[in-house]
């Protein structure tokens, strides 16, 4: 909604777009910051004095530069405003602030912000083509709606966690949030969308997305087989990454480290591999029922050379592998720099702080360090001018 703040404003594709983001911790947070990063004014509302929880969340107790870490990480590109939910001036004026917004963004659990008087309906009355986007953990209706939506206990509900790891131990989670950040990704896209066709055809949506919901999407092969087959599988002994692939399928130990090797024809391995000739030559059933064995075959031939050694020797053969690389060796990969995918931007302070950009690239879209995360409140009394101003012009 251009003529609004639009000195804050980027130069990407969503610069005519405001959006309200009342979300927190980390699955609307990421999804606001893309917007911004893609020019869209984003106007964060936090408690006065102590700001969303994500500030007070540390990685062992670690600031940078004063402020959470994992604030700093997808809080860029936004301006600060304070309110209190439950006072009728500060709701007031919200919702003032909504009839100069797009879209609205919360992460509350289902039901919140229809008591505190912010949901859907009762902010239509303030602008009609509103795109309201909420996020939660198990979706809006259902048993579980009042379970606490947290990305791991949501990866071990819905299936995710239980096809990962070896037989023999428990199910593994994930260690990164990563529904939280597919969820941001779905919540994005979905929300873009729908101002789209509000702005063509002003028609307002409420937009709803879920951990739960983007669990069962990344898992959509897998749960059309579940659904539709009576196949079931178990998880591998060896170490098979999943329960229902053929060797090789994982993360394998060499000589001096370890390396990941994925799905490659039979008979491509056997020229690499010294594997069961009646094995190679079996059929799919027989193939799978016999993976355990095949895997530890492999894993013991591996242990023979280093990751190098094996990495040039399976390139070659057309074998798919890859090293298995620390997240702080990753960053410094001269593939990441090619594309560009960690950048450095300023803190609040003006301090220089390496980040994880932008996951993809866009013509005309080449720097995301517009404006850096803002402190609790920064800009109160530019957003509540901006507002005041339009209203007395009316």
């Amino acid at each position: 909604m251009t003529g609004f703040l639009d000195a804050y404003r980027g130069e990407g594709p969503l610069r005519g777009v405001t959006v309200l983001d009342f979300s927190q911790m980390m699955m609307g947070p990421l999804a606001t910051q893309l917007l911004g990063d893609l020019g869209a004014l984003v106007i964060k509302v936090e408690r006065p004095g102590t700001g969303e929880w994500e500030r007070g969340y540390l990685p062992r107790g670690t600031r940078l530069d004063g402020e959470s870490p994992y604030f700093l990480a997808m809080n860029r590109n936004k301006l600060s405003v304070t309110a209190d939910l439950r006072d009728p001036g500060d709701t007031a004026f919200l919702k003032d602030l909504v009839g100069r917004c797009d879209a609205v963004v919360e992460n509350f659990r289902p039901g919140v912000m229809d008591r505190l008087g912010l949901g859907y309906e009762d902010l239509l009355a303030h602008n009609p083509r509103l795109v309201y986007a909420s996020g939660s953990g198990y979706g809006a209706r259902g048993p579980d709606v009042r379970r606490p939506g947290q990305d791991m206990l949501v990866q071990a509900a819905s299936g995710l966690a239980a096809h990962s790891g070896p037989a023999d131990r428990p199910p593994t989670p994930v260690a990164a949030p990563v529904l939280d950040a597919s969820t941001a990704f779905v919540l994005g896209l979905s929300l873009v969308s729908a101002v789209l066709d509000a702005r063509e055809n002003g028609t307002p949506r409420h937009v709803e997305a879920s951990l739960l919901g983007t669990s069962l999407l990344i898992q959509c092969q897998e749960a059309l087989v579940a659904m539709n087959t009576d196949l079931r599988w178990e998880r591998s002994a060896t170490g098979i990454a999943a329960p229902w692939t053929d060797s090789p399928y994982g993360v394998y130990a060499t000589a001096d480290g370890h390396l990941a090797v994925a799905m490659t024809p039979r008979t491509t391995l056997a020229a690499v591999f010294d594997l069961p000739a009646d094995a190679v030559a079996a059929g799919d059933d027989e193939w799978f029922a016999r993976r355990e064995e095949i895997d530890a075959l492999i894993r013991e031939q591996l242990t023979a050379a280093g990751t190098a050694d094996w990495l040039a020797r399976l390139d070659e053969a057309g074998i798919w592998a890859a090293p298995v690389r620390e997240l702080a060796d990753v960053v410094e990969t001269p593939q990441v720099a090619a594309n560009g995918y960690v950048r450095t931007v300023r803190t609040g302070r003006d301090r220089p702080v390496r980040v994880v950009g932008l996951p993809v690239s866009m013509t005309g879209v080449d720097d995301i360090d517009r404006l850096p995360p803002p402190a609790v409140g920064e800009h109160n009394e530019l957003i509540r001018n901006a507002v005041h101003d339009r209203e007395s012009q009316q």
